[in-house]
């Protein structure tokens, strides 16, 4: 008497294509099963992404630096000094005050003026910044995949593109 075999289920990966009977043998064979076509599978992710925005913006011009008191005190010492010599009184002291508060005046005027040369007029520049925006994207979460063998088509899915050809586990039991 012949013991006829048949062909249980056929896998790919950890997906099985076709309900199988439970298997009351472990004998099985590897075999190569045509592609027929894949597709690919997408999901809808959201996700954080940098983008760099810029604007023109109206810088005022920068101002010539007026913060040191040097030139009033020198202004002042020597036009105290002058003061004394020229002055009538006695000790000189009327002169010297006179004289002290010119000269810083006239420093402090010769700084001002300086400073106003060397300012520079208002321009525009471009600004930018980092921002994060929320957008939508679509990424492939797999592969649909419609093979054949041994007449019988069937599918499946996969992580990667299968190619022209996938593997294929074919568990042989005893038709009983």
């Amino acid at each position: 008497m012949k013991t006829r075999f048949w062909i249980g289920c056929l896998s790919f990966g950890l997906t099985v294509a076709v309900p199988c009977p439970a298997l009351a043998s472990t004998d099985s064979m590897d075999a190569m099963a045509r592609v027929i076509k894949y597709t690919e599978r997408y999901v809808t992710v959201r996700e954080t992404r940098p983008t760099q925005e810029c604007r023109e913006v109206v810088v005022s011009g920068s101002k010539g630096s007026t913060s040191s008191d040097t030139p009033e005190l020198l202004g002042a010492i020597v036009g105290g000094a002058l003061g004394k010599n020229i002055s009538k009184d006695k000790d000189g002291k009327t002169g010297a005050i006179i004289g002290g508060l010119l000269g810083a005046s006239i420093a402090s005027d010769l700084e001002k003026k300086q400073a106003q040369s060397k300012s520079t007029p208002s321009r525009t520049e471009v600004q930018c910044s980092t921002v994060h925006r929320e957008v939508e994207v679509q990424r492939i979460d797999g592969y649909d995949v419609t093979y054949e063998y041994d007449g019988h088509i069937y599918t499946s899915q996969t992580k990667s593109p299968p190619g022209s050809a996938i593997p294929v586990k074919i568990y042989v039991l005893p038709a009983l």
